[in-house]
């Protein structure tokens, strides 16, 4: 894969001095000791927010809550959207963080207006979805974890439309290239992706 690392226009406040190191809880300036204990720890509590009852509100909070239940052993700024102007990775730019709440409220306005996804065929929720995630990808709420704080969403989303997304059968870089592409408006690969890992429950 091409350079998929992050930059920003703004932001120096998340990272130690002179580094691109999140500032964390546990003080770890080593990059990829860093990126282990997140990924680790992240999982983990991925699997036991699985296992809870989820209230299916699926608006701005919601989605922050996710994120904030992932990571608030690592960040102080777990759940919070992030500051500080633009964010890109690789060639595609998300939006600037003065317009992730109003952003998510219209998508999630969007998603109310089609009874979250409920009562349709594999194919049209597929369809309809890739382009949801689409729009969350780009609005990338937070400074770090959008990737799985998404995944978590949008797999309670399918469960309450009937449907279960298994996100581990796919490859991270097809996934990842999925997304580039729909940034660009080319939903295929997503769509196809999700055919693949969707099935009704």
């Amino acid at each position: 894969m091409q350079d998929y690392k992050y930059y920003y226009e703004g932001a120096i406040f998340y990272c130690y001095p002179d580094t691109n190191i999140l500032i964390n809880k546990f003080h770890i300036k080593d990059e990829a000791e860093l990126d282990k204990i997140e990924s680790r720890i992240s999982s983990l509590k991925a699997i036991e927010l699985r296992n809870k009852i989820c209230e299916n509100k699926f608006d701005f909070k919601h989605f922050c809550a996710i994120h904030h239940y992932l990571f608030c052993d690592i960040y102080e700024w777990a759940g919070q959207a992030r500051k500080g102007g633009f964010m890109s990775k690789g060639s595609t730019i998300f939006a600037n963080s003065d317009f992730i709440e109003s952003l998510f409220n219209d998508f999630y306005e969007k998603l109310q207006n089609e009874n979250f996804l409920k009562g349709l065929g594999k194919q049209d929720f597929c369809e309809k979805l890739a382009v949801y995630m689409g729009e969350v990808n780009y609005i990338h709420p937070f400074r770090e974890g959008n990737g799985r704080t998404s995944r978590l969403y949008f797999a309670q989303l399918a469960e309450n439309a009937g449907y279960k997304l298994l996100f581990n059968k796919i490859d991270k870089d097809e996934l990842l290239l999925a997304d580039v592409l729909a940034y660009q408006g080319n939903y295929r690969l997503l769509i196809d992706i999700l055919n693949q890992i969707t099935t009704s429950i």
